[in-house]
């Protein structure tokens, strides 16, 4: 059980809902909630760290994700019987140094599951590949930026290569994805170059894993994430201190 002297309520920073996420890691593996205890509702949770329930969610989303708490159905979440060991890592800062060190990680998996996405890739699948792509057409016709369409789209790749271990692993860095993927998104809207080549090297990516050619799916792969991080380096220098301007505050 969580009490009150133990809670600590999120600051603004880093994402609210990963604060809060780590806190209820943390008394899961010190035995402060046990296995088969239930969670406090979302209200009670959202009242005690001061948040809206929407993060609240997001926070138990990231537990069960993790192995950490299972919910049933009309009951509430609970604390697994057998948690899982869950991989740790620290919450990167916002700078562009940090943006790229992210790009190098998405570089060491996302290029093998494009490869094995062309191998292994059922038709519904490449299906849903090219949705995602639309989608992001879709949202940036309407004005919206595309980020989570843009994370959708990776994920689907991952998805395609039938090997659940990259889309773990993908679901549990992408935490930190919205911010880095924010930015590269916004820094390549000021140019129209930039997103014409964004949208390139998509279809690339899904015309060679339609083609089941592995090897231009791994060099597709691996050109959108150099070219991304060379798009990056390019940036206006005060790009992060626009971001933030048009940023509006998380409702708590």
């Amino acid at each position: 059980m969580i009490t009150n002297q133990e809670t600590q309520k999120p600051t603004r920073g880093a994402q609210l809902s990963e604060q809060v996420a780590r806190q209820l890691t943390h008394a899961i593996h010190t035995g402060e909630m046990r296995p088969g205890e239930r969670l406090p509702t979302e209200a009670a949770l959202g009242e005690r760290y001061g948040i809206s329930r929407s993060v609240v969610r997001e926070a138990i989303s990231m537990l069960r994700n993790a192995g950490l708490v299972t919910s049933r159905r009309g009951s509430g979440s609970f604390v697994a019987e057998v948690p899982t060991v869950a991989l740790r890592l620290a919450i990167p800062d916002p700078s562009l140094q940090s943006i790229i060190r992210l790009l190098e990680l998405r570089r060491a998996l996302e290029v093998e599951a494009a490869r094995l996405a062309a191998q292994r890739r059922t038709p519904s699948q490449l299906r849903r590949l090219r949705n995602a792509m639309a989608d992001i057409d879709e949202a940036v016709e309407i004005g919206a930026d595309g980020v989570d369409q843009d994370m959708a789209f990776h994920r689907a790749i991952a998805e395609a290569s039938n090997n659940t271990h990259f889309t773990a692993v993908i679901d549990f860095y992408n935490r930190f994805l919205h911010h880095a993927i924010t930015v590269t998104r916004t820094n390549e809207s000021l140019r129209e170059t930039f997103m014409a080549q964004v949208i390139e090297e998509h279809q690339a990516i899904v015309d060679a894993i339609d083609q089941g050619d592995e090897d231009a799916a791994a060099q597709a792969a691996a050109r959108h994430l150099e070219h991304a991080e060379w798009r990056l380096r390019q940036a206006p220098t005060d790009l992060l201190e626009r971001l933030e301007d048009t940023e509006t505050d998380t409702p708590v």
